[in-house]
């Protein structure tokens, strides 16, 4: 999901839950057809580690509180997690 310049998504390569910032790349690219395309970029601002109580957010510095967008999006994702969390908690009892 993303809103804005904040994106939430899934890392293959962390393989955990992430909330990244895009940024536009200020050196515009030439394109094969000769058009210009301006490139993006994204650094980490906070990870999601899976406990055996729920989802932690982890942020990664001031990355977090720079922006008000990932906070919105960083509470949805929380949520997000611990539903499919609890879902799963209680799918395993029900075993």
């Amino acid at each position: 999901m993303r809103f804005r310049n904040i994106e939430f998504r899934w890392s293959k390569i962390n393989n955990k839950y992430e909330l990244v910032s895009w940024y536009s790349n200020l050196d515009w690219q030439i394109k094969e057809t000769g058009t210009y395309e301006q490139k993006e970029h994204c650094c980490v601002v906070a990870f999601f580690d899976k406990t055996k109580e729920g989802y932690d957010m982890r942020t990664v510095g001031n990355r977090f509180f720079e922006d008000k967008d990932a906070w919105v999006v960083g509470k949805y994702g929380l949520n997000f997690l611990n539903a499919i969390f609890y879902i799963e908690k209680d799918e395993g009892e029900l075993k």
